[in-house]
């Protein structure tokens, strides 16, 4: 994901020591792209109802008892809300990172984590980000569903992210954060002192560090073996070369993923991430 105004993810991540130096940023739903989008689809709404209304007045009658104004009101200023976000990722520099919403709902983001650096690097890790039905005031829940070895994340694939987002805010918090955070826990993963969900990962990486490395690593190892397992219903899908029917789509698809990581490529551990789309 590219633009002429990429934001550092680094101004997007606060820690309980440098909350004091992050930037403090309002998000306002303000967006002129969403807000003609909002505009548009509520004047088709007002043309709908009053087309049913003089076809039907009676059954209108009947449908507006029914349904719920605020309610419905809801649920498609959240759905706005999320085309905003989405938009905005296009804005933020999260490298190694591909998200794309589920096909059969706005509510759920299938997201690839390309590791690239210490001690998870190469690895490739799947999660699904959970909009809940009261977002954006709540936060949304992620699980994984690459099995890893680490502290913060359950073997069943599951993290508590309400520790460090314990004063989510709809106007201080974007998706895009939620993402940051589970890709600097890959980085950084002794330096978010949460309650752990994987006990034994936590005492190793206290106690024996180099067990846990040989730990972490085998679960690496068995990231990249799994790489063409793809989940049900996920939008995201690997395949080896063989299967592409079209050669020349493969070029552009791998062509458009080198194209977003301009400027890294020199170095050798990602060349080594993207040599998945190479072979």
């Amino acid at each position: 994901m590219t633009s002429n105004n990429l934001i550092d993810v680094d101004d997007l991540l606060t820690t309980p020591n440098d909350q004091s130096q992050a930037p403090q940023q309002t998000y306002n739903f303000t967006d002129d792209t969403a807000e003609a989008m909002k505009n548009q689809q509520q004047q088709q709404t007002q043309q709908t109802q009053q087309q049913q209304q003089q076809t039907s007045p009676s059954s209108q009658t009947s449908q507006t008892s029914q349904t719920s104004p605020a309610s419905s009101s809801t649920t498609e200023n959240i759905k706005y809300r999320l085309l905003f976000e989405y938009k905005k990722l296009s804005e933020i520099m999260i490298r190694g990172l591909y998200v794309i919403p589920s096909t059969n709902s706005l509510f759920e983001w299938h997201c690839v984590l390309f590791v690239r650096n210490r001690i998870y690097r190469s690895s490739v890790i799947r999660f699904v980000v959970i909009i809940p039905d009261d977002f954006p005031d709540a936060c949304p829940a992620v699980k994984f569903q690459t099995p890893v070895f680490h502290p913060l994340i359950g073997m069943d694939g599951e993290i508590d992210l309400s520790h460090h987002f314990h004063d989510w805010s709809a106007d201080k918090h974007l998706i895009a954060h939620v993402l940051c955070y589970i890709k600097s826990i890959f980085h950084n993963p002794d330096r978010f002192e949460y309650p752990p969900l994987n006990a034994e990962a936590s005492r190793l990486m206290k106690e024996d560090y180099e067990e846990f490395l040989r730990r972490v690593s085998h679960f690496v190892k068995l990231s990249i073996d799994n790489i063409y397992e793809n989940p049900q219903h996920t939008p995201i899908v690997f395949s080896p070369v063989e299967e592409w029917p079209d050669k020349q789509q493969l070029e552009n698809t791998r062509n458009t993923v080198l194209k977003k990581e301009v400027g890294i490529l020199d170095n050798p551990r990602v060349r080594q991430v993207l040599s998945f789309f190479s072979k």
